[in-house]
């Protein structure tokens, strides 16, 4: 304890925040109080991170798809060169729009599913190869702008999509539909070699006026390319959703490695906008 302020002082003579230590007084010491949901996401915790999901379909019919803004989540067996392109001049490395994109995905490299991740610029309505070829694209965002964003202006000008090279299959979109985003909405993972992912919260919304069905879909074994294939298979079933809703697990739902997990959806009527939001604890195995 310092003689002069009276706080308690660690070894290396910093003082302690009293916010995360409680004192004992039957045995005159300052305990730290753990929180390690906050640790985790502080980074103190070695081989646990938090990944937050959320998933939007803005156009959900009467066919299940998966709750990505696209209304795709790309499978393929083998890396794909991919390529990011925007429907405005202005997203451009000098544009009063987006300039920069970064991703983050997983590549198969010597056997596994490695997770990489890069910033691109931007070329406007030409588009740009991604440096890495990829097996899964999970998340991706608007890295720097030409613009101060505000609630009256966003920070891309045009949709924006990640797309197989030469104008291929859409991957993903970032759409400016009412006020730019500049975040992908994939409801959807993949779990890296190495890791297990836990779930234990699962939010949605749907609109009031409408019944939604919503799968929560596994498929293990992404690196199993040859007959017998792992199985797509039932995870949980939520039927005549509606409105906002939160299901908890008392005990997490776990995903191994190499696993495709995540959220399909349709609605019992009409067409509308569906959302998805999962907390994934991600810890490394070993």
């Amino acid at each position: 304890m310092h003689k002069e302020t009276g706080r308690m002082l660690k070894e290396d003579n910093t003082f302690i925040n009293r916010a995360d230590y409680v004192y004992n007084s039957h045995r005159d010491y300052y305990k730290r109080v753990s929180d390690f949901p906050l640790d985790v996401a502080k980074g103190e915790v070695p081989g646990h991170s938090v990944i937050q999901k959320f998933g939007r379909n803005s156009a959900v019919s009467s066919s299940f798809v998966p709750i990505c803004l696209s209304g795709f989540y790309r499978t393929p067996t083998t890396n794909t060169a991919l390529e990011v392109v925007s429907t405005d001049v202005d997203d451009n490395a000098s544009g009063a729009g987006a300039r920069t994109i970064y991703y983050e995905g997983l590549q198969v490299q010597s056997g596994s599913l490695v997770v990489v991740s890069d910033v691109v610029e931007l070329d406007g309505t030409t588009p740009v190869a991604l440096p890495d070829s990829l097996i899964r694209l999970y998340r991706w965002y608007v890295a720097s702008s030409g613009v101060y964003a505000s609630q009256s202006v966003g920070s891309h000008q045009g949709d924006i999509t990640i797309q197989e090279s030469g104008a291929g299959n859409v991957w993903s979109k970032i759409e400016n539909n009412g006020f730019p985003r500049a975040q992908s909405q994939i409801g959807v993972y993949t779990v890296p070699t190495g890791y297990t992912a836990y779930v234990s919260k699962i939010s949605y919304s749907v609109e009031s006026d409408k019944e939604a069905d919503i799968l929560m879909f596994k498929r293990e074994g992404v690196l199993n390319t040859s007959a017998p294939y792992n199985a797509m298979t039932l995870v949980t079933e939520i039927n005549s959703a509606t409105g906002n809703y939160t299901v908890e697990y008392r005990t997490p739902l776990k995903f191994e490695e190499e696993t495709d997990f995540g959220f399909l959806g349709k609605l019992k009527s009409n067409t509308g906008p569906m959302t998805v939001d999962f907390e994934i604890k991600l810890i490394e195995n070993g």
